[in-house]
């Protein structure tokens, strides 16, 4: 390792390899650094099913998953040499022309970027299952097709193309760039890491040509963790993980491609934190997409025609939904998946017909629900569940709103995702009804990722913004070229230089604007504007899958399954107090804090998303969402509330008496967790007191987000009258159903509310 080089790359990842390959090409001398291990050779990965510490977690010396339950979003990332190619499930699409919006610069649409989606293809060597043995194709993908047809979406089917070798699997043989490679065996690994070397990952093409050229020095284990000018240079700061030290490099230029939340990351420190990099753009850490990913199983399918969704590659098939949903265009991508024999087991925690997982479990939270899941994965890690053979894994991803953010917290400085959910409903309950209309026409029962279920809660795999490219600094972080504004030569070449949602996986796309900008800057360097990557001359236009597929003039039709849901709008007011003793006391809590002025206030939206499922669960669970201010605590405009849970009119040992329940986490003005912990005690406390028991908080404010951390502050909050009138206007449906579907779920649910009341209240004067 030098000191000084022509480049810095920072991930080895489609941005990052793209990169370090053409500097390469092109003469420059390039240190890429790459926070992951190698993983080369057979029987590389990690295989230990029943210990997520052997290899398997980042949080664990460096495994090869990196998974963040970053506050509102769950993050699945990769750690390794390939970057996120070792995981992802080898499917290449293009964008549709029509995604191409307003968030896009000018200058870069389906036809500019065509040429470099070419140049990807023949690098990965891209194909559908179809270009194999038909013999070969497994039971899934026929079953797909055949469920396309069965909902009548046959013109929207297609067999997505695939970065796998399909040749011989019994030897190793070269593949065009001289790895060796083996075919396919089929066995279901592809997004665990393939140790057949049958994926066409980014060690087997472009990385071997940037190491071959002898200019490129690469170091694994190592992670940069500081940028900052040196003259017309840049200093880049390295922790070396497996050294256990901190080294510093030299470079005319610097290529951050670590993923669109680390790279995000890196560069809000070097401005916010370290103060290296000071004039990065204030739009740095907006515009952040978790590319609409929606993640869905299906369990107890038909056992006349198994599955065996352990057998082939991971995703064979794809299905296009581009409908109006309550007046709104949505448009996503549904595709089949697979999964190792040896997880089924484990997967099997999530079939609703075998376990709860406490889904009814009052109150759960976010931690409580992670405890729950790892305690209960202990016992099925590495089981071979014969039931595995009749489920299948869902993913979806579509055109959200891409209106997330990143930023780090005030005073503690941890990374935080605020992503409204809310706003992306409407993709999210066609994602779900249309998951739900697969699983039934093959016959089974859906199956939900638990944190959506529970906290509506979405996972990304596909993570992308953050950095993105605009016109001008005011609306992005690079320009179309993926370079800083107000810093030249150092760039953004990943997916968070992306500024929306790709609606369809997002590698081919991430891959093809690196081509196209790294092109542009090897022509500025080197004074060549004829300079092109030299496979340019033997790669050939393909014909994406997706501009076969055929959308109805009106749109396709909606999802069979319809979802009917209740939202309304609801205000509290009150007074806290910090460390009043005893804890209990509410009431003098709350006095000394009308005395001191000291304010507790909520805006909520509480929703019940699925009416149905919410009648049937006796812990009677909603989201909510919304602002938290409590004096001395929060910043004076609030906090905003993260992942809430609301419970109506939960049981208690007295068969007259209910509780309403609310569990509120957010970040306090310090960048610390706290937690809102409320209640209502509702029972006839001896005056018919219906008002006063619905409409009394009784508050703690915890130093954390569990219900087991210390409390810092109680008080009492109220619903005031004119902020009920307003909350009464507020009730409504969400959701698909008819008009006279609505209006019923609307009185159910008066009938609920006002029927429990009257088993409080009335009930116990007549016995």
């Amino acid at each position: 390792m030098r000191a000084e080089y022509d480049a810095v790359v920072i991930g080895s990842g489609f941005g990052g390899s793209v990169a370090a390959c053409r500097l390469s090409q092109a003469g420059l001398s390039v240190a890429l650094f790459e926070r992951g291990r190698r993983y080369d050779g057979p029987n590389a990965f990690p295989r230990n099913f029943r210990d997520v510490g052997d290899g398997w977690l980042w949080a664990h010396r460096q495994g090869l998953f990196d998974v963040k339950e970053i506050s509102e979003m769950t993050v699945v990332q990769s750690a390794a040499y390939g970057g996120g190619s070792q995981i992802y499930a080898n499917v290449h699409l293009r964008m549709p022309t029509d995604a191409f919006g307003r968030s896009w610069p000018r200058t870069i649409n389906r036809e500019a970027l065509d040429p470099y989606y070419d140049l990807v293809a023949y690098m990965l060597d891209i194909k559908p299952i179809t270009a194999e043995d038909s013999r070969r194709i497994p039971p899934k993908t026929w079953l797909m097709r055949d469920v396309a047809g069965h909902l009548d979406r046959a013109a929207q089917f297609c067999y997505p193309d695939l970065a796998i070798n399909f040749g011989d699997t019994t030897h190793l043989t070269p593949n065009k760039f001289g790895v060796p490679q083996r075919g396919c065996n089929h066995c279901g690994e592809c997004d665990i890491g393939c140790n057949q070397r049958a994926k066409n990952t980014l060690d087997m093409n472009y990385l071997p040509i940037a190491e071959s050229s002898q200019r490129v020095d690469v170091s694994t284990r190592c992670e940069v963790v500081k940028i900052e000018r040196a003259g017309k240079q840049y200093r880049v700061h390295v922790r070396d993980h497996a050294q256990e030290q901190t080294r510093t490099v030299v470079s005319d230029a610097v290529f951050v491609c670590g993923g669109a939340i680390n790279s995000t990351e890196l560069l809000l420190r070097c401005r916010d934190d370290y103060g290296t990099l000071p004039l990065l753009s204030p739009a740095l850490g907006q515009h952040y997409s978790g590319n609409g990913d929606y993640l869905a199983f299906a369990f107890d399918t038909d056992p006349s025609r198994p599955f065996t969704p352990s057998q082939g590659p991971t995703i064979t098939t794809a299905m296009v939904y581009d409908g109006a949903e309550v007046g709104e265009r949505q448009w996503f991508i549904f595709q089949e998946g697979g999964y190792p024999r040896q997880i089924a087991g484990l997967l099997q925690l999530l079939n609703p017909q075998r376990y709860k997982l406490n889904f009814e479990q009052i109150g759960l939270l976010k931690g409580e629900l992670s405890a729950d899941l790892r305690q209960r994965a202990r016992s099925a890690s590495g089981e071979e569940a014969p039931e595995g053979v009749n489920s299948a894994v869902f993913l979806a991803m579509g055109r959200d709103r891409a209106n997330g953010r990143i930023r780090l917290l005030p005073g503690t400085q941890a990374l935080q995702i605020c992503w409204d959910t809310a706003s992306n409903m409407g993709l999210y309950s066609a994602q779900e009804r249309f998951s739900n209309d697969v699983a039934t026409a093959l016959k089974g029962v859906l199956g939900y990722n638990p944190f959506w279920k529970l906290l509506r809660q979405p996972v990304s795999v596909h993570n992308l913004g953050g950095c993105v490219m605009a016109e001008d600094a005011s609306q992005g972080v690079v320009d179309e070229h993926g370079e800083v504004f107000s810093y030249p030569n150092l760039f953004v070449m990943d997916g968070a230089c992306l500024p929306a949602a790709t609606g369809v996986n997002p590698s081919h796309t991430i891959a093809a604007v690196a081509e196209r900008n790294i092109e542009r800057y090897i022509r500025r360097r080197l004074k060549q504007p004829s300079w092109q990557a030299p496979e340019r001359a033997r790669a050939t236009p393909i014909v994406d899958p997706l501009s076969k597929i055929r959308i109805p003039r009106k749109g396709t039709r909606p999802p069979d399954t319809d979802t009917i849901g209740l939202t309304f709008s609801e205000t509290m007011r009150g007074f806290l107090s910090q460390g009043f003793l005893p804890a209990e006391d509410f009431a003098g809590a709350a006095a000394q804090g009308q005395q001191q002025d000291t304010r507790l206030e909520f805006e909520l939206t509480i929703s019940f998303p699925d009416f149905r499922a919410f009648k049937a669960d006796r812990a009677h669970a909603g989201t909510a969402v919304g602002k938290v201010f409590a004096a001395g605590i929060t910043p004076p405009g609030g906090a905003s509330v993260t992942s809430g849970v609301f419970n109506l009119f939960i049981p208690t040992e007295s068969v007259f008496t209910r509780r309403m329940l609310y569990a509120l986490p957010f970040y306090g003005a310090d960048g610390k967790p706290y937690l809102l912990d409320g209640f209502k005690d509702v029972r006839d406390h001896g005056s018919f007191d219906v008002w006063e028991a619905t409409s009394t908080l009784y508050t703690v404010i915890r130093a954390g987000h569990e219900r087991t951390d210390p409390i810092c502050a109680t008080g009492i909050m109220h619903i005031l009258k004119r902020d009920f009138a307003h909350q009464m206007t507020t009730i409504r449906t969400i959701g698909t159903g008819s008009v006279r579907e609505r209006a019923e779920a609307l009185a159910e649910f008066g009938e609920l509310f006002l029927g429990t009341l009257v088993d409080v209240f009335v009930r116990p004067r007549l016995e």
